[in-house]
């Protein structure tokens, strides 16, 4: 699986289980890539119902059975960060336990708007301190949330790293980040 444009698994989801439900929202099912229906990222899924959820929801793919939303998972995020709302979907990477956030690419500058992007700041301040990171991706763009404000890395492919830099300027601290292709 891509994590630019695909669904990042965690747990397998239950939905009976889940804090929250989806509701209205069905931003997942434009923003990924689902390669079992198949359908591109950035488009609607042929079978969503949009603002009412997924038509084949009994036989969806295995894919999008295991996405588990942050929001959904999360009872402590505001309203406003209801991906229908921010236009920003979170998930975990399994691998990392980073957050990914995959933005509509219909509102490709969504989590630049206040007060959205000084929650993004915070938010990376604290995984910050278990050793994760927040990475913001509208398509293949990649964007590092670090407590100093966004730094851009560009366009990576879902076999990529990346490594963080810690600089000092003028300003204070700030960072580097540079995407580290993988073959």
């Amino acid at each position: 699986m891509s994590h630019r444009d695909t669904m990042q698994a965690s747990a397998p989801s239950d939905p009976a289980a889940a804090p929250r439900a989806c509701g209205t929202c069905t931003m997942c099912c434009k923003v990924y890539r689902i390669d079992e229906v198949p359908k591109a990222a950035g488009k609607w899924c042929q079978h969503c119902a949009i603002g009412s959820g997924c038509k084949i929801y009994e036989t969806r793919p295995q894919q999008c059975r295991a996405f588990d939303c942050v929001w959904v998972q999360d009872v402590e995020m505001a309203e406003a960060w209801k991906p229908e709302h921010s236009k920003v979907v979170f998930s975990v990477y399994p691998a990392t336990g980073f957050i990914y956030g995959q933005v509509d690419p219909g509102a490709p500058s969504a989590w630049q708007k206040q007060p959205l992007l000084n929650g993004l700041i915070a938010w990376s301040a604290k995984l910050l301190e278990e050793r994760r990171h927040l990475l913001i991706f509208v398509g293949s763009n990649a964007t590092l949330i670090m407590p100093t404000g966004p730094v851009p890395i560009g366009p990576m492919s879902p076999a990529d790293g990346f490594i963080i830099r810690e600089t000092f300027t003028a300003k204070g601290k700030d960072y580097i980040a540079t995407r580290v292709a993988r073959s």
